[in-house]
Parts: structure tokens; C-alpha cells; sequence
């Protein structure tokens, strides 16, 4: 039998559009009978989104993710203080359906929102798929969040049900979330209940009607939803259309207020395209997942159980060199996960390897992305890591389910390129003019839709919202707001930056991350951001910042040797025109560094209000500095 590249099934399903239509729909009807008479999908309006998919067709996301409900190993729960836990398919289908009967019981109707407010545990995903099984969307912040940060998210989704827990282990530090809910709560009239999951039995002694009345404890809310002869009522899933909202997942709000996504049940689609077909994943492998709801990737994870792949929960952070992350990928057979581009650059510099027993045998992929990716990254991965392994960046968004980039086992994988756009995606790089261009740097457009992309923005009743944000810089396609640049011989693509943060000297444009690429290797730096300085005539210069690893001292010199490197691996044109010592580095809690932050900080000599942050305790040392005052 002839093989079938990716490049030729790619042109296949990307135009016409109504081949992509029919290549997911049948899809569909694989997983759940809908009537198949009405299978077109169709525009319902002028704008990007607004198509109609598989118009006629009915489904419901968390039915089809319950599709296994034998013996086999569905969840795996693991964290810092050393717990174990295995779930079956039908230990997950029986949870399901107790959680489901309490929340119809409770009064919970399609439409009603479920907020959530808690670590990477089983019980966030039983809550999921109960709610969704009834109709019900989904969403919440990070619970790294403090009590306003995590306010932000959950009082505009006016939920009727939150649910949390009691307190977590992460970098083994307790995080206490009991503590934030009578600020997050405080006036919410429309929230019904508050279901606290305990993790230590001290927590049941708990009088928790003084944080607030409404709180109850998750084993009582459940025995509201049994019969009076103890039983459970058959779980039964709403069948609705596939634009039919299901989640909103808010993006971090680093410089505002967080916009919330609103994506549908045909989001579950592109995950299958995703996990299935991209990565190869098949019943019996194992992912691992320590990405908590309030993170895209929690909703991107979850959809494996619909496959028959085994999810490994770590609850925590496994990337801490102590925790043994490589170990722990051996120890559970994992067979795929996704590391932040900022973990790497860590595990690197601390030489977070794996040990001489090691031998990673499952582990056929692994994913790199959040902030762009440096050939650095993929050297560590593959020289002290596993040689053999298909290592690649993933380039996704909060703004769509599923990610923009796809992968092919048969063709080269090219060191910090995407490899090729996910199927069913036609992207592009568009310039200034809104030309289509190859070989220059210019801007991220995805030029067809797809189930992937969110059907609006939560709160925005006259739909201007999602609009402005990626639709308008360039009419009829969708606009990311991220710079690339496609390579004229591999074909890949390379991500440089938002395009709003390009740095640009004497009118020179590039991104921080060129200067990243440039001082990487140098063994003094534990760390550094970039930033460009703007004066009042318009000038910009670059400012550098570095923290030290232990040993190593800052002086000019040192200061001098970072500008030659820079100009040795660059140009001259990308010399920073000055380099300061800090002593940390500002992290969101996505993990990326605050650019845009540090820049406002930098112009303004003030700190703006901000929640979405991992080290706030640094920002003071970024105020009035006296090297950059007067420029």
C-alpha cells in the first residue's frame, strides 16, 4: 500500500472547506449516532466564526469521552507527598454519574456554570464531565491564584456551583485555597453551593459554614443526589448541538482583565485529530499531565480517556530536581507529555537528567512550546535526555481547543520549528500589507475555520469582543497576534514572539528571544529577560537582565563579555545597549516570562495592578533604576 504523506492528506482536508466538514463529521459519527441526513456545516454570519458545524447533528462531549467503561487503567493519580492512586474506566463512569446525580439533584440546568477552583485531582475531572453531561459549562482560574487574582475569573461566570479543595502541595509548599473563599464569594448571589474537597482528614474538623454558609463537604453534596433507597439514578447525558457551549477558559490577564474563551462540543474533534492522528497516542499508552484546571492544557489532556490512553495526574510540581521527573516518566510507562519552554531551560541548567536505571522506554514524543522554543532546547532534550525520541514544539493558544501545530513521524523534524500546521489548518505569514510570505518575518494568520476556534467571548452580549481582538488587523482571517517566520526549504515555522513585544533598536526588528538564543549557552547565567527601553523622540535601546547562578559574580566585564556574545551568535545590531544584574526574574503562572510587564514597569517606574504572576516579591527591584532613568 502507497503511503500517504501529511503534506498530502493536509492539502486534502484544507481546501475545499467542506472536505475538512466532512472529514470531521465523519469523525463524529464514529464516536456518537447523530442524524446523519443533516451533516453540513455552514456559515451563520459574517464573521470568522460564525459557522454553523454539522448543522443538524447532535452529541455530547462528555458522553464520548466515556466511551471505555471496562477495567483498565483510566487515571493515575500521583503528587508531592507521595500518594498513589489507580482509577479504572468504570470506577470513572460510576464517579461520573454519583457527581452528576447531586448536581441535577442540587438544581444544576443546561446553561448553568460550573466554577472550579483546584489542583490537578480526579475529583476536578468527575465535576467536568458530570456538569457537561448535563449541559452545564465549565471553567475557573489556576489554583496558584490568590483571593483577587482568582475573583477575576469566577464572579464573572455568575456560577452557580464552586468547586474547590482544601489546600495543596506545590514545589512542597502548602497552598491554602479554603482561606480565599469568603473574598472570591463575597455578594456572589447567583453561587448556590461551595463543595470542598478535603485531601487530609483534619480538614473534616473544619467548621466550613464560617467561611461562608453555603459550603458543604464533597461526600455530603454526593449523598444528596442518591435515591432514597441509597441507589444512584442512571447517568444520562444531554444531547445537544455541536456549536453548543460546554467551557470558557480565560486567558492570564497579565495586562488586563482576563477574556474569557467560550468554546463548544465540536472542540472535542480537533483534540482527537490532535492525540490520535498528530501524536500517534493509542489505547493502552500513558500521558502525563501536571497541568491543573485553569490551564488549556487541562481540557486538551482530559480528552485522552476518550481514546483509551491512560492519564498520570501529577499533583505539584514534578519539575523541582528532586522530584525525579525523568523517573517518574519511566516509572508510569509514559508514553507522551508536554514540558513548558521555561521548564526545559531549568531542567538544563540544573542538569535535571535522567539517572543511570533510567532508560525511558515507552517515551516516543515529547512536546515543547508555551514561549518559543531555542535549538538549545531541543540539544539538551536529545544529547542528555533520549536520542531516540520525537521531540517537537507545540504551538497552541487559550483561544482555541486543540493546537495550531501538527506533527509527522515520517519527515524531518527541524531543531525549534513547528514541523507543519495541525490538519484541517491553513496557516499563513502574513506581512505588514497582508501579503502572504515565505522566508520573511511577518504575522501568524489562520486562514479557514475550524471546530477548534472559541464560538465568542464570555460577557461580550454584542459579540464585538473576539473581533477586535483577532479579527480586524487583517479583514477575513484570524489573526494571533504572534510574529513567525516560514522556512522556504523545510516548510516549518518558526514562533519569535507576540507581535506587540518586538524589540526594535535604530529599526531593527527582532524578538527577545533571538537574545535568548545568543546567551543560553553562557554558563555564569541562571536566568534573563529582554526588554526595549522606548524614550519620548521614539527611540528605542534593548536592556538585558540577568541573575547569576551561584558562584559567579556580576561586574562590567561580565557585562561587556554578555554584549560580545550577543554579537558573535547575532549581529551588531542586537547588542544590548545595557546589561543589569537582578536577582529573580518575573514569571507568569503559565510559566513564561512578564516582558510586557517589566516593560510598563521600566517606562513608568510603577507597578501595575497584576494577578497573573509567580514572583511578585521581585518586581520592587525593577522600580526607578537608576541606570535607566533619564534615557
Amino acid at each position: 500500500m502507497e503511503e500517504v504523506k501529511h503534506d498530502q492528506i493536509y492539502s486534502c482536508v484544507v481546501q475545499p472547506r467542506g472536505l475538512l466538514a466532512k472529514a470531521f463529521y465523519s469523525c463524529l459519527m464514529s464516536f456518537r449516532k447523530a442524524d446523519s441526513k443533516q451533516n453540513k456545516s455552514a456559515k451563520n454570519g459574517k464573521g470568522f466564526v460564525d459557522v454553523d458545524w454539522f448543522s443538524g447533528a447532535r452529541l455530547n462531549y462528555a458522553e464520548n469521552i466515556l466511551r471505555y467503561r471496562n477495567g483498565d487503567t483510566a487515571i493515575v493519580c500521583i503528587d508531592e507527598e507521595e500518594n498513589e492512586e489507580y482509577i479504572t474506566y468504570a470506577e470513572l463512569y460510576e464517579e461520573v454519574e454519583r457527581y452528576a446525580a447531586a448536581f441535577r439533584k442540587s438544581g444544576l440546568q443546561m446553561g448553568d456554570r460550573v466554577a472550579c477552583y483546584m489542583c490537578n485531582i480526579k475529583e476536578a475531572v468527575y465535576a467536568y464531565l458530570a456538569a457537561l453531561s448535563i449541559g452545564a459549562l465549565w471553567g475557573g482560574p489556576l489554583p496558584f491564584y490568590g483571593d483577587k487574582a482568582a475573583s477575576k475569573i469566577i464572579r464573572p461566570m455568575l456560577p452557580k456551583f464552586l468547586f474547590t479543595v482544601d489546600r495543596f502541595l506545590d514545589l512542597k509548599k502548602e497552598k491554602n485555597l479554603m482561606q480565599n473563599i469568603p473574598t472570591i464569594v463575597k455578594d456572589l448571589d447567583c453561587l448556590e453551593k461551595i463543595v470542598i474537597v478535603p485531601s487530609k482528614k483534619e480538614t473534616l474538623s473544619i467548621d466550613i459554614k464560617q467561611l461562608d454558609p453555603r459550603c458543604v463537604f464533597l461526600e455530603d453534596f454526593l449523598k444528596v443526589g442518591r435515591n432514597p433507597d441509597g441507589s444512584v439514578p442512571t447517568l444520562t447525558f444531554e444531547q445537544l448541538p455541536a456549536n453548543y457551549p460546554i467551557c470558557i477558559n480565560f486567558t492570564s490577564g497579565t495586562t488586563g482583565q482576563p477574556k474569557g474563551l467560550v468554546h463548544s462540543c465540536s472542540s472535542l474533534l480537533p483534540l482527537f485529530r490532535d492525540f490520535n492522528l498528530h501524536y500517534n497516542l493509542v489505547k493502552g499508552d500513558v500521558v502525563l499531565t501536571p497541568y491543573p484546571v485553569g490551564w488549556n492544557l487541562w481540557n486538551l489532556f482530559i480528552s485522552n480517556i476518550a481514546l483509551g490512553v491512560t492519564l498520570l495526574l501529577y499533583n505539584g510540581c514534578p519539575f523541582y530536581p528532586e522530584a525525579g521527573f525523568w523517573e517518574v516518566i519511566d516509572k508510569y510507562k509514559v508514553a507522551y507529555t508536554f514540558l513548558a519552554t521555561s521548564v526545559v531551560d531549568k531542567m538544563e541548567k540544573n542538569d535535571v537528567v535522567p539517572g543511570p536505571d533510567c532508560k525511558l522506554e515507552h517515551l516516543k514524543m515529547l512536546t515543547v512550546g508555551a514561549s518559543p522554543v531555542k535549538l538549545q532546547n531541543f540539544d539538551f532534550l536529545l544529547s542528555r535526555v533520549k536520542p531516540d525520541m520525537f521531540v517537537n514544539c507545540l504551538y497552541g493558544a487559550t483561544e482555541v481547543i486543540g493546537v495550531f501545530s501538527g506533527f509527522d513521524y515520517n519527515t524531518p523534524a527541524y531543531s525549534a520549528e513547528i514541523q507543519a500546521p495541525a490538519l484541517g489548518l491553513d496557516w499563513k505569514c502574513f506581512d505588514a500589507e497582508g501579503n502572504s510570505v515565505i522566508g520573511q518575518k511577518g504575522e501568524l494568520v489562520i486562514c479557514t475555520p475550524n471546530p477548534s476556534f472559541p464560538v465568542g467571548v464570555w460577557n461580550d452580549i454584542k459579540g464585538r469582543k473576539l473581533e477586535e481582538l483577532y479579527l480586524t488587523k487583517f479583514p477575513g482571517v484570524w489573526c494571533q497576534n504572534d510574529e513567525c517566520w516560514l522556512d522556504p526549504n523545510t516548510k516549518g515555522m518558526v514562533i519569535i514572539g507576540r507581535s506587540d513585544d518586538v524589540l526594535n533598536p535604530n529599526g531593527e526588528r527582532f524578538g527577545a528571544a533571538d537574545i535568548y538564543y545568543a546567551i543560553h549557552t553562557m554558563e555564569e547565567l541562571q536566568d534573563y529577560i529582554c526588554i526595549g527601553q522606548d524614550n519620548l523622540d521614539g527611540d528605542q535601546r534593548v536592556v538585558l537582565f540577568v541573575k547569576m547562578k551561584n558562584g559567579f559574580k556580576f561586574n562590567e566585564e561580565f557585562a561587556i563579555k554578555v554584549q560580545k556574545q550577543v554579537e558573535t551568535q547575532l549581529t551588531e545590531e542586537h547588542v544590548p545597549a545595557v546589561v543589569l544584574e537582578v536577582q529573580d526574574i518575573p514569571y507568569n503562572l503559565n510559566g513564561k516570562k512578564m516582558e510586557r510587564l517589566l516593560k510598563a514597569i521600566i517606562q513608568t517606574n510603577e507597578i501595575p495592578e497584576t494577578s497573573n504572576i509567580k514572583n511578585p516579591e521581585c518586581l520592587p527591584s525593577y522600580v526607578s533604576i537608576p541606570e535607566l532613568q533619564g534615557y
